[in-house]
């Protein structure tokens, strides 16, 4: 247990999500200046909206880490592991967001929190369906194409752009828990898709 979590960097994990979480709180009225394609304006994307994907990413990089055989070839349990270690982001980041809006009575950090869940869940899904290098990129890539391309005339997003609305969103909500407990099935449960697509050796 102590060597999978040094191999997998969960103190630095821990440590760069709780660092993420705390610059949400005191960004939460920084604005990225990424044009929308759509909207007609400038407005850009909430730096509060956009730094859990970094976090996200790293978290995807520290699983990682480690080659994938070494897990499925494991006496140890790592599935098990690996579950609690999604688990235990995602339980801290929630608590981290509520404590941050409740101290700042703003709901920016909620908002956060929520993303970093969401983004962990399409870093996991993707990597599930193409390949554990491609998590990580797709997580980036997600608030970028947000922005570019995810909100409608007058700046409001539309519905499939969850990163970018509000906190008290019910819809953004439910897409960040969804994408999350999908993204930790396929993980934790389920054989990645290229390999059950790979042809067995003769």
């Amino acid at each position: 247990m102590n060597w999978w979590h040094r191999a997998h960097t969960t103190a630095l994990t821990t440590a760069v999500l709780t660092a993420t979480m705390l610059l949400a709180l005191l960004l939460k009225g920084s604005v990225l200046p990424i044009p929308s394609l759509l909207a007609g304006t400038s407005t850009g994307e909430q730096v509060a909206l956009v730094l859990p994907a970094v976090s996200a990413a790293l978290i995807l990089h520290s699983l990682n880490r480690v080659p994938r055989v070494y897990d499925t070839t494991a006496v140890r349990p790592t599935a098990g592991y690996k579950a609690g270690m999604l688990g235990a982001a995602a339980l801290l980041t929630t608590v981290l967001g509520l404590a941050g809006s409740y101290a700042a009575e703003s709901s920016m950090p909620l908002a956060a929190a929520r993303n970093v869940v969401g983004y962990l869940g399409v870093g996991l899904i993707v990597q599930y369906l193409a390949g554990r290098q491609y998590g990580p990129l797709a997580v980036v890539l997600v608030p970028v194409l947000c922005a570019l391309i995810g909100l409608g005339p007058g700046g409001r997003p539309f519905p499939w752009t969850w990163p970018l609305h509000d906190a008290t969103s019910s819809l953004a909500g439910v897409a960040a828990t969804i994408l999350f407990a999908s993204g930790v099935t396929g993980a934790t449960l389920l054989a990645p898709q290229r390999d059950v697509r790979r042809p067995a050796a003769a």
